[in-house]
């Protein structure tokens, strides 16, 4: 991570600053807050279908989302095999708003097809909800307690 934050601080200074600057292959939560401060706009990554299909959702902060987690949890755990809550209770999803913690975690566990849809929808829903929050708060000025409200 330290060589990305080096090509970054050392490249966007080079480009058009009137040109959107878009990165590859960044979907960790503390990567894209790290890459918007060096000027990053826009994000490319297959992050969020794969840890899907591993099993892993993203949380918010609110839902029990951390650093040392990664903002994220295994639904296959078996802490969730009576867990009636859904996956996020700030998500605004299909898969949190009709499925619970339970639910899926018994899709995940017989590797029902289904299961691969609704994570990877609530973990791109997540990503896109972040990013919105993210806007927001470079239009606010805000961007820097937005990063510490997730980071710390």
């Amino acid at each position: 991570k330290e060589d990305m934050h080096n090509i970054l601080d050392w490249t966007i200074p080079l480009l058009p600053k009137n040109k959107p600057k878009h990165l590859l292959g960044i979907g960790a939560v503390e990567d894209i807050f790290n890459a918007v401060e060096r000027g990053i706009d826009m994000f490319d990554c297959v992050a969020p279908t794969r840890w899907a299909r591993r099993g892993h959702v993203y949380i918010t902060p609110e839902a029990g989302g951390t650093k040392e987690n990664k903002f994220r949890f295994n639904i296959e755990n078996n802490r969730f095999k009576e867990d009636k809550k859904p996956i996020d209770k700030t998500c605004n999803c299909y898969a949190c708003k009709h499925h619970s913690r339970a639910y899926l975690r018994h899709l995940s566990k017989a590797s029902e097809l289904t299961y691969f849809r609704l994570a990877s929808i609530h973990n791109l829903n997540f990503l896109l909800r972040l990013m919105e929050k993210i806007r927001q708060s470079i239009k606010e000025k805000t961007f820097k307690k937005l990063k510490k409200e997730w980071l710390g």
